[in-house]
């Protein structure tokens, strides 16, 4: 996995992309989405910076779901963008927030009533 799979999956996240399906040239955003990358990666898994958005990065399929989400919400920030940020910025502290918790699944039950 390079930064740039996540750099690429961020804008697919947002709508970034042609009528063919492929990403926009997002040249202004390259430097923002490889800083956030990193600071993303080292805040999830403590692992070490990448110099360019081409090296690779050994990280899990989960973070790498969560960092992907935290770069579309700093982009769509950047973009003045801000009903997908809002949206971006929801999701992303939702899966953080699971990601670095004991359990990393979240399961849907409903609560068991005691007493009835």
């Amino acid at each position: 996995m390079t930064g740039y799979n996540i750099f690429e999956s961020a804008l697919l996240k947002l709508g970034y992309h042609d009528s063919k399906g492929t990403v926009e040239q997002a040249v202004p955003f390259k430097k923002i989405a490889l800083d956030a990358i990193n600071e993303f990666s080292f805040d999830l898994c403590h692992s070490s910076p990448i110099k360019t958005l081409f090296d690779n990065i050994d990280l899990d399929k989960q973070a790498v779901s969560v960092i992907s989400y935290g770069v579309a919400m700093v982009i769509s920030l950047y973009n003045h963008d801000t009903e997908k940020n809002m949206i971006m910025t929801a999701i992303f502290n939702a899966r953080r927030a699971a990601y670095l918790s004991e359990n990393k699944r979240i399961k849907d039950v409903l609560p068991e009533v005691y007493g009835v």
